[in-house]
């Protein structure tokens, strides 16, 4: 997939954003915006390339089976007010199933069937006088731009100044630490490189979830108390 031209400010953005916790490490000049630094799709491998692909292959279909059968089906869930799971993971169980029955060709379901991701670069989908439209990525660089534009940027501390850690209901001051700095810029650097305009994007691996969850629930969380981002 090639990343559409909506996402070059939230681009530009999310470099800016980069450069200024630098700054507040004591860089003295801007760094170049990161563009054609990251080849997306030359990153992946093809599957043929894993000397152990069939062992893998049967251990996943079978856990895949298991798990998908402990599921509760939608049937039931309405039958017995069942909430345990979401309805999108029993459905998700349900795909499963037929694929591996050989039922179904269904290897992907978006959040909503109106995306198609060889079309939209998107981040969800919105609700605008009760009607869903898939939601342009364009749209988080306007709120990023006035996260920005409130001032609430990267700083060092002044001399003698007592370290704040925000608590919930304290003033937006967040501690974060030079070394975590660096590893942020880094990372928002890669990003911003990954969504310019015309950049490659392959599917991504499901190894990928668990950095996600790392970068938005862990390291991220510094960045997004800071920025909103």
């Amino acid at each position: 997939m090639r990343i559409a031209a909506d996402t070059a400010e939230l681009s530009r953005l999310v470099h800016v954003a980069a450069d200024e916790l630098r700054a507040a490490m004591g860089a003295t000049a801007p760094t170049p915006h990161p563009v054609g630094t990251v080849n997306v799709a030359g990153l992946s491998h093809r599957p043929s390339d894993v000397d152990d692909l069939r062992a893998r292959y049967d251990s996943l279909f079978l856990a895949a089976r298991r798990a998908s059968e402990n599921m509760p089906t939608l049937e039931y869930m309405r039958e017995t007010g069942d909430a345990s799971v979401k309805p999108t993971t029993t459905k998700a169980a349900q795909d499963v199933q037929d694929l591996l029955a050989g039922r179904s060709r269904v290897f992907w379901r978006e959040q909503h069937e109106l995306i198609d991701p060889s079309v939209h670069t998107t981040s969800g989908v919105d609700w605008p006088d009760g009607r869903p439209v898939p939601g342009a990525i364009g749209a988080d660089g306007k709120f990023f731009a006035h996260s920005a534009e409130l001032g609430r940027k990267p700083r060092a501390p002044h001399p003698g100044e007592v370290r704040i850690f925000r608590e919930k209901g304290d003033p937006d001051v967040v501690v974060i630490s030079a070394v975590r700095a660096g590893i942020l810029a880094e990372i928002l650097d890669e990003y911003a490189a990954r969504i310019y305009p015309g950049a490659e994007s392959g599917i991504m691996h499901f190894s990928s979830f668990d950095l996600t969850d790392f970068i938005d629930e862990g390291i991220g969380r510094e960045l997004r108390e800071t920025y909103g981002f």
